[in-house]
């Protein structure tokens, strides 16, 4: 038996093939030429604390990322499992009974039926001989399905952060414009009530009258949707710190955040090692690649080592002497003959699994490359049309100062006046609408990234909740 426990050692291996990261041609830089630094702790680069204590309070309490902490100990549970079927499995089978036999089964009537006792006290064990490397090749798959989980936990903290950082940007433009709406809808309730007036001296038709009152109201409606996206947004935040209730403490005003003059970007070939979604998809490649290994260990057959060592005895008291003892020892083997093409439709499943995991992974490799050109232009390009923005308010202001200048003088209709009131509103509105751009687009250029701010912040997501696990228990 020793001689054949060190054959099975010696000749176990695994079946399943070796793993290899596949090729995939990477650009050599990005469109927009970046310089590469860290990025960790990005958003508090904007200057704003209120945003600081939102993403805190967000990693410490979103219910999303405490599914995903505790999804990742659920997968390592899995992991041990299928670990300990590498170990030999022993357990304890102790017992007592008293018994009494039939009387109808004696010949005799005048026999009275037998009384008697049995105690036992036995160790049994058995080892599954991993030759062919199935249980090895569970184990790895667990393995890479754990650390997968690890990565859907990484990009739950990524799209967490970043969309706190963006809904927060975008309650702060939209309190811009809420801001300029309100300016607006005074103007037109000034210029309302003064084409009221002079509809009352006669200087003008009632139709001027019907036109300012038409634009307060349309500011009103303006205003109003502004109140309800606001709120929403609140909400929203709200959900996603973890709160019942609405986030509604404010920080710094737009114009206040701060811009870094220049992003911080890895080169494109070290994207495959920094993108959580990326990590994931090679991990489901590589538990595939595993699966490989346990579809074709089925087609040989499962030695297993059996043994047991323990006591027996109908008198207690002897139990644990020597004359009561026990043992045995074996092995056994079973092979599967006939399934019916079970086993080879298993083998074609598993490679079929791995192929499809392949283009997954170059799938979601494209179109990290992709996401991350889009949030470079995308915010190189709103950053020239913030300027361009600014430049139009100005040039709207002045138009609506000069056409209100005329309009008083009577040198001009209540129509131009009206268009120059319009065009001012609507390019504050849209200067505002773009500077918040200029910022959520910021924040989408760190979350195509992905990079060492994503392990960092997972670490603290991980430490706050697990430390909340242990203060419960």
């Amino acid at each position: 038996m020793r001689r054949l426990l060190v054959l099975l050692l010696l000749t176990s291996c695994t079946m399943h093939p070796t793993y290899e990261r596949p090729e995939i041609a990477t650009p050599s830089h990005w469109r927009v030429p970046t310089e590469v630094g860290e990025n960790l702790n990005w958003w508090k680069g904007l200057g704003d604390p209120v945003l600081d204590e939102y993403i805190d309070e967000a990693l410490a309490n979103n219910q999303d990322i405490k599914k995903a902490i505790f999804r990742v100990e659920e997968y390592a549970a899995k992991l041990g499992i299928a670990r300990s079927q590498l170990y030999p499995q022993i357990d304890l089978d102790a017992g007592a009974e008293r018994l009494q036999e039939s009387s109808t089964l004696l010949s005799n009537d005048l026999v009275e039926p037998r009384r008697f006792s049995a105690y036992n006290l036995v160790l049994n064990g058995s080892w599954e001989a991993d030759i062919w490397g199935k249980i090895r090749s569970a184990t790895q798959s667990a393995l890479a399905e754990m650390v997968e989980q690890i990565e859907v936990r990484r990009t739950v903290v990524l799209t967490l952060v970043t969309q706190v950082a963006n809904t927060y940007i975008n309650l702060r433009r939209l309190d811009r414009q809420l801001s300029i709406s309100k300016e607006t809808l005074d103007t037109r309730n000034t210029s309302f009530k003064l084409a009221d007036i002079r509809y009352k001296l006669g200087l003008t038709s009632d139709m001027q009258v019907q036109q300012a009152r038409s634009e307060v109201e349309q500011a009103q409606i303006k205003l109003d949707t502004i109140k309800i996206d606001i709120a929403t947004h609140e909400d929203l935040l709200g959900f996603l710190v973890g709160r019942s209730e609405p986030a509604t403490k404010r920080g710094l005003l737009l114009d206040d955040f701060h811009m870094p003059p220049q992003v911080p970007a890895e080169l494109p070939s070290e994207l495959l090692n920094q993108r959580p979604d990326i990590l994931s998809a090679e991990e489901k490649l590589k538990a595939a690649n595993a699966r490989i290994g346990i579809a074709k260990a089925k087609f040989f057959p499962d030695i297993s080592l059996t043994g047991s060592l323990g006591f027996a005895s109908s008198q207690l008291h002897k139990l644990l002497t020597n004359s009561s003892s026990l043992w045995d020892y074996g092995f056994s083997l079973m092979q599967e003959v006939f399934t019916g093409g079970r086993l080879t439709s298993g083998l074609r499943l598993a490679r079929a699994e791995k192929q499809a995991l392949l283009h997954n992974y170059e799938s979601t490799v494209l179109n990290a490359f992709r996401d991350v050109n889009d949030s470079l232009v995308t915010h190189r390009i709103t950053l020239d049309l913030i300027k361009t923005e600014a430049e139009r308010v100005q040039t709207m202001k002045s138009y609506f100062h000069l056409a209100n200048l005329r309009y008083n003088e009577g040198e001009t209709d209540y129509l131009n006046f009206l268009d120059a009131e319009r065009r001012l509103f609507a390019a504050e509105l849209s200067y505002a609408q773009s500077q918040g751009e200029a910022y959520t687009t910021l924040v989408d250029i760190y979350k195509s990234l992905g990079g060492g701010w994503v392990s960092e912040v997972d670490e603290q997501a991980e430490y706050s909740n697990l430390a909340e696990k242990r203060a419960r228990n």
